[in-house]
């Protein structure tokens, strides 16, 4: 700062001078980049995880529920699709969620590997990996409690064979 040339009045900084030759300046503040690989690996895969289960849960538990009667004259032996055919909308939908679920996973799963690798969105790319390998797991068993659950629903029940 300058000294005032009259006491008491006005103060002024100096003129900026420029720094010497070879002097290193800091680089400007970085601007927060945004993360959207990983922030939409983790949304597919939580798409894949929670979304594509539930419907092939309940595409499962109606499509026991309605092929339910025609599984009591199967043995063990014999296993005919027919008794499938008046549950055949129920069974699409439960395939069409299957393989939706699979394509969004494996997605998701490569969307997240790239962003882990580049650093757009580590913890949200990670996350995305973990659930997309969980995501199969999850569909089994939604599935499997779907069946069980709808073949507990009949009325008549099944007779062990």
């Amino acid at each position: 700062m300058s000294t005032p040339g009259v006491p008491n009045g006005p103060v002024f900084a100096a003129p900026h001078v420029a720094p010497p030759v070879g002097t290193l300046l800091a680089p400007p503040p970085s601007r927060r980049r945004s993360r959207p690989l990983g922030i939409w690996a983790l949304l597919l895969s939580i798409a894949a995880t929670v979304l594509a289960p539930a419907v092939g849960g309940f595409a499962a538990f109606r499509t026991a529920r309605g092929a339910g009667p025609g599984l009591e004259t199967l043995t063990s032996s014999t296993l005919e699709w027919r008794v499938l055919s008046p549950v055949r909308d129920v069974v699409l939908v439960g395939e069409v969620s299957f393989w939706a679920g699979t394509v969004v996973g494996v997605t998701a799963l490569v969307l997240g590997i790239v962003a882990t690798a580049v650093g757009s969105g580590r913890g949200a790319g990670i996350t995305a990996i973990v659930l997309s390998v969980l995501g199969p797991l999850v569909f089994g068993g939604l599935v499997a409690v779907g069946l069980v659950a709808g073949l507990a629903t009949m009325s008549g029940g099944l007779t062990p064979v």
